[in-house]
């Protein structure tokens, strides 16, 4: 799906210069140029010196562009525009315009610990008075693939513009120039940048990356290393990033920025992998309100050249409730189909009060509210804003790109602008259509990744039921227990059974499997109490494949002498409060049935962390004191002799 532009009907809003909108700030003398290929900037400054220009400082060599410096007491600005663009050498010319970042939109947040639990943009069940599902369903995608490396071995690389990062955080996993000689002052690789070891810094052109919050904060929305114990969980657990500092003050450092991303994808592309760096998208949490794109030529002609070595430029929108199809926004007002452009969305899936919109201009919605995500010196914390919700498109087209099977990518690096479009259309036809996003956005949606993922994917997908395992059984007795897998994907699955530690209690009917496209397999759990003391016993079943994560099946095996009775009895009603909580959460039973029900809560991994056998009362109050386990959720489940009565889950904040 390609953004659709009202070309007359905004070509009749922005001519009407400043009508509707405030015109974007340019800096005094100085103006933006580009020239052929035949042209040198020597031989223009030969000419144009005359007529007040004073210096130049190279923009992007790569793409000839520069910087030029003139007097405003010799000439006008729109006197030397004019005679730029009427020279033969200059392909086009431009003011050079201030640019900010789309700053986090911080002044509503809350500060009440009940208000929301950590990256509910990911997984939301409702934590913090969110809207179930109103996520972008990315644990399901990790089903399929966290990440990393594409199916022929390219180390997938986005490139963050922003102000800065934070090279030494603890959960990032940062790109590093292994070419490059770090503080000789030498351009030991020759691609036109000294010592850019870490990435580029625009602003003062060296490679030395300032310390910033914004960034690293953007950072960690999008590639913050999963399942490692520490922090926040990105969208791509495994890409590494391109720190690229250039996202503000002017349009020429911007430029210069976008022109280092597309240095380092050429080179990879030329190179067949050897030098340079495989960037799939670069992130810009930055822009210019009300700009009019038709002013902007150079900084529009980037993002064309990147899509035609295989990059997406992901842009964030306006932090205001700004129609932009009327008003105007740079970037997100580019009609490149290279780009795709953002607006926020909250836990409850409508637009955020402070975002833009565009029926013909902003692609779609992520989430942007409260997020949660890395701050500099390892520590985290949350921010809200359109700048919030780029990150998490950025992170997913990563991910598509490691979901992606070799086919795709051989076709993808013989056409790399054509394949950089198939993932935007997968990008923009995943989303989850929303009523609320409907007249605001091209897709009229909010990023689904797991729906992205399946456009492009050709794999088997696993589908459990069920997905954990509880079950009783008398003591010195066999019982035998069936989990169904299931393969919803399009092609074979082969995977292999372990049970972690082998316990002597429980085996399975084998230890390999092979289920074909569209079918299931019957996974025979044999359970046997022989010489068992009753109690609960905990395991987990490991299901491994060559091609998709391992997956976890938590195991819980209940020896007790009353498994047997049949007699009938009333159920157990329960009920938790505060939840989510911070410490401590509360558990009220009511209804309980005369021979008495055990509560048990655990954590993803089956690890029973508190059980209590309550005897028939109505009501009772029971509390789990939780203070040294970890944020995240948590289940519970309430049993009755051999039957799961109840189950559900808690969060802890």
């Amino acid at each position: 799906m390609m953004k659709t532009t009202l070309l007359g009907l905004l070509l009749l809003l922005f001519i009407s210069d400043g009508a509707l909108a405030q015109q974007p700030k340019a800096t005094n003398g100085e103006l933006l140029v580009q020239l052929s290929r035949n042209t040198s900037i020597e031989q223009l400054m030969d000419q144009v010196s005359q007529v007040g220009v004073v210096n130049y400082q190279t923009v992007s060599a790569r793409f000839q562009i520069f910087l030029l410096f003139f007097n405003e007491s010799k000439t006008s600005r729109q006197e030397l525009l004019s005679t730029l663009l009427n020279h033969e050498g200059v392909v086009n010319a431009q003011p050079n315009h201030l640019v900010t970042e789309r700053e986090p939109d911080e002044t509503c947040l809350p500060d009440d610990p009940f208000f929301f639990s950590s990256q509910w943009s990911l997984l939301n069940t409702g934590q913090g008075g969110g809207l179930p599902g109103a996520d972008i369903d990315a644990s399901s995608a990790w089903d399929l693939t966290t990440g990393g490396i594409t199916a022929l071995g390219d180390t997938i690389i986005i490139a963050i513009v922003d102000g800065g990062s934070d090279l030494n955080h603890e959960d990032i996993n940062f790109w590093k120039n292994r070419f490059e000689i770090p503080n000789n002052n030498i351009d030991d690789d020759l691609n036109g940048y000294i010592d850019d070891i870490n990435g580029w810094n625009a602003y003062n052109h060296n490679g030395n990356i300032p310390l910033y919050n914004h960034g690293i904060h953007v950072t960690g929305i999008a590639a913050a290393i999963g399942n490692n114990g520490l922090g926040v969980t990105g969208i791509n657990w495994g890409t590494k990033v391109m720190p690229v500092a250039g996202s503000s003050t002017t349009e020429a450092t911007v430029v210069e920025a976008l022109s280092y991303v597309f240095t380092q994808r050429e080179r990879y592309n030329l190179t067949n992998g050897a030098e340079g760096a495989f960037v799939v998208a670069d992130n810009c949490s930055f822009g210019v309100d009300n700009g009019n794109p038709q002013n902007f030529p150079i900084w529009e002609a980037m993002y064309d050249s990147l899509g035609q070595i295989g990059v997406l430029s992901i842009a964030a929108t306006a932090n205001q409730n700004w129609n932009i199809d009327v008003v105007g926004d740079v970037p997100t007002a580019f009609t490149t189909p290279y780009m795709i452009s953002v607006t926020n969305t909250t836990k409850q899936d409508i637009k955020y009060q402070s975002a833009g919109y565009g029926r013909t201009t902003i692609d779609l919605g992520a989430p942007g509210s409260i997020i949660m995500s890395c701050r500099i010196n390892n520590a985290y914390g949350t921010s809200s804003g359109t700048s919030m919700a780029t990150p998490h498109v950025t992170g997913a087209v990563a991910l598509l790109y490691a979901a992606a099977d070799s086919s795709f990518m051989i076709n993808y690096k013989n056409d790399p602008a054509a394949g950089a479009l198939s993932m935007k259309e997968a990008i923009l036809n995943g989303v989850d259509h929303l009523p609320a996003m409907d007249t605001l956005t091209v897709t009229g949606g909010r990023l689904n990744v797991f729906n992205s993922i399946k456009q492009i994917y050709l794999g088997p997908i696993i589908h459990l039921d069920p997905c954990s395992v509880v079950d009783s059984i008398e003591p010195n007795n066999i019982k035998i227990h069936n989990l169904i897998l299931t393969n919803t994907g399009s092609s074979e699955l082969n995977f292999t059974l372990e049970i972690a530690g082998q316990p002597s209690w429980i085996s399975t009917s084998a230890s390999g499997y092979q289920v074909q496209a569209a079918s299931e397999a019957v996974i025979q759990l044999t359970f046997n109490s022989s010489g068992l003391n009753t109690g609960t016993y905990q395991c987990v079943l490991l299901i491994q494949s060559n091609i998709l994560p391992d997956k976890t099946v938590p195991i819980t095996l209940i020896v007790d002498t009353s498994v047997g009775f049949t007699e009938n009895r009333r159920e157990a009603t329960i009920q938790f409060y505060p939840n989510p909580f911070t410490l401590s959460i509360s558990a009220e039973l009511s209804q309980i049935n005369e021979h008495g029900v055990r509560l048990e809560i655990f954590n993803q991994f089956g690890t029973v962390l508190f059980q209590k056998d309550i005897n028939p009362q109505n009501p009772q109050l029971l509390e789990w004191n939780a203070a040294d386990q970890p944020s995240g959720m948590y289940y519970y489940r309430l049993i009755s002799g051999t039957k799961e009565i109840d189950h559900g889950k808690i969060i802890k904040q």
